[in-house]
């Protein structure tokens, strides 16, 4: 049994409370200085890349370049493999390790597991990085990245890396969590562990198969083991894991949500319960929705697409819930602090604490994703913006701010506490927090409407002469937003390096962390073994018939060279 952080006494440590500390400013401390790293490489190529589509900015600096910008597409990797999975996976990995051991009032299992998941983690991020970076033409493939376009072997080793090091990262969290239930048998566990285990079971399960993809396809091409592959069964592998990629950025921005924003704003969740059913609710669901990505595509049947835009549906449901409860929690929060009428409540949120407001703002663009996300879930009306620049604006309302901006939320309080010393400047942050709101809202608002009237989704457009007149001026915007974005990113890591580096006033503890589980939640829970079934039986129900039209769409299954047979590659 380990004992608890000495909280009567802030100045005097414990020994395991000291484990604990060494973890967060070591491993943990690692793991977040790295996902800054990672976004450096990815963040700055966003604002270049609405610069380059703009054709107002293109007509007027058309020789403007920048060294990892001379080709489009490598732009465009680099800031979709950096931001979407290295800095996510490395800030979601540290940030859970926090959480763990906080709540659980217990270091992390193992350290050695620990840092052998991050040094694989590493590992792969040089070597994509490394990859791009000497082969642009080649390695150019997006993170999205689907056959027959075959980047070097050393882009998918690097993903094989991170993949397998998240693995033994969620190992590690789980051993940890399953040695507390021992100890604490009929205990329920702490709010914001209980949504890592869903959270890390999803990821688990999502990954493999991406994993059968990288392993079983683009690595034996990249490698010339093998001479075909197939694009279809490749998007279909994808997507099994690349929907619930999207809810493993987010579960973590929830956490905060749930879990600290009530106290930071001065109040307390309203329902620990309706948390824990949504974040159950994200794990069953998550993963038999991703079909809706592949509505636009010839191998899934209109059967299968029908199905998905129902359960699609299904999905916004612990998001609804989660708008509710949030809502409420900071409803209670606002008349605490001394709102009056219908609305006052809103006014009287911390709007001047930049780790209250990250999380606001990040929240209230989140609600205009979830609502362009419907459009995306229906079937018929998603035909209107498939592969058009309005998936892109959505995407920016969900990882480019509600979970980017919620991570900044978070690193505004956890990197102080990590370093030892006070955020380098408040006001710095504040303006770095209402610019990047700013800025995200015109780039996604424009990019979504540039999409309705026809700019496509990738493509390097410049001054591209089929672009309507009414596209072109929404992408002009798009490099308005794109520059504001550029401005709150240097922000950003002017005040990372300041409170690394020159910071000198000691942090005074500001983590709120649940130490104790609600003892009036439902068992049935946390019977994770339940939760899997479910999870896996509905995964095989919405999967199992698209992978079989997926093979049947190429042919049948060529078992000789373990792919179906299908595209000719070189």
């Amino acid at each position: 049994m380990q004992a608890t952080l000495n909280t009567t006494e802030p100045g005097k440590v414990t020994f395991p409370a000291l484990d604990m500390l060494r973890s967060e400013r070591n491993m943990i401390g690692a793991h977040i200085v790295m996902s800054l790293i990672a976004l450096t490489f990815g963040i700055f190529m966003g604002p270049f890349q609405a610069f380059h589509r703009s054709p107002a900015f293109m007509a007027s600096f058309a020789e403007f370049q920048i060294p990892v910008f001379s080709y489009y597409y490598q732009a465009v990797t680099v800031h979709g493999v950096m931001n979407a999975l290295f800095f996510t996976t490395f800030f979601i990995i540290g940030f859970t390790y926090y959480v763990t051991q906080r709540s659980l009032q217990r270091a992390i299992k193992s350290v050695f597991l620990g840092w052998l998941g991050f040094g694989l983690m590493l590992v792969g991020l040089v070597l994509c990085v490394v990859t791009v970076s000497a082969d642009p033409q080649d390695a150019s493939v997006l993170y999205t990245f689907y056959p027959p376009l075959i980047a070097p072997p050393t882009y998918y080793i690097g993903l094989v890396l991170l993949i397998v090091g998240s693995w033994v990262a969620t190992a590690n969290v789980f051993i940890t969590y399953l040695e507390w239930r021992k100890e604490h048998k009929g205990e329920r566990s702490p709010l914001a562990v209980f949504a890592t285990i869903s959270n890390f079971i999803m990821w688990d399960i999502a990954t493999i198969a991406v994993a059968i993809e990288v392993l079983g396809m683009l690595l034996p091409a990249s490698l010339g083991l093998i001479k075909v592959t197939d694009p279809q069964l490749g998007r279909v592998l994808f997507w099994f894991f690349g929907h619930p990629l999207v809810y493993f950025w987010l579960v973590p921005a929830y956490i905060s949500w749930y879990t600290m924003l009530p106290k930071q704003a001065g109040g307390k969740l309203f329902s620990d319960n309706l948390a824990r059913v949504a974040f159950i609710m994200l794990l069953v669901f998550s993963i038999p929705v991703g079909v809706h990505h592949l509505f636009a595509d010839p191998g899934v049947s209109e059967v299968s697409k029908f199905i998905q835009t129902i359960l699609t549906l299904i999905v916004a449901v612990p998001s609804f819930m989660t708008a509710f409860n949030i809502g409420a929690s900071l409803e209670y929060a606002g008349r605490q602090n001394g709102g009056k009428g219908l609305l006052g409540w809103i006014w009287k949120q911390k709007w001047n604490d930049p780790v209250v407001a990250a999380q606001l703002i990040a929240m209230l663009v989140f609600a205009t994703g979830g609502m362009s996300g419907m459009i995306n879930a229906s079937a018929q009306l998603n035909i209107a913006v498939h592969n058009t620049s309005w998936v892109t604006g959505h995407f920016h309302t969900t990882l480019g701010t509600a979970v980017t901006l919620t991570f900044i939320g978070i690193l505004y309080w956890l990197l102080p506490m990590i370093r030892g010393r006070k955020l380098f400047s408040t006001k710095a942050a504040l303006w770095q927090v209402y610019s990047w709101g700013i800025g995200m809202t015109i780039f996604a608002a424009s990019m979504g409407q540039a999409g309705l009237e026809g700019a496509p989704r990738r493509a390097d457009l410049g001054n591209s002469p089929y672009l309507t007149d009414l596209a072109k001026n929404w992408l002009n915007l798009t490099a308005i937003g794109g520059a504001i974005l550029l401005v709150s990113s240097i922000l950003l890591f002017v005040n990372i390096i300041g409170t690394i580096f020159f910071s000198k006033q000691p942090v005074v503890e500001g983590a709120p962390i649940e130490t104790r589980g609600n003892p009036n939640a439902p068992a049935i829970l946390e019977r994770w073994s339940f939760w899997i079934a479910v999870t896996v039986v509905l995964a095989i129900f919405a999967w199992g018939p698209v992978f079989v039209q997926a093979i049947d769409f190429n042919n049948g299954w060529n078992v000789l060279r373990y792919l179906p047979s299908g595209l000719q590659l070189k």
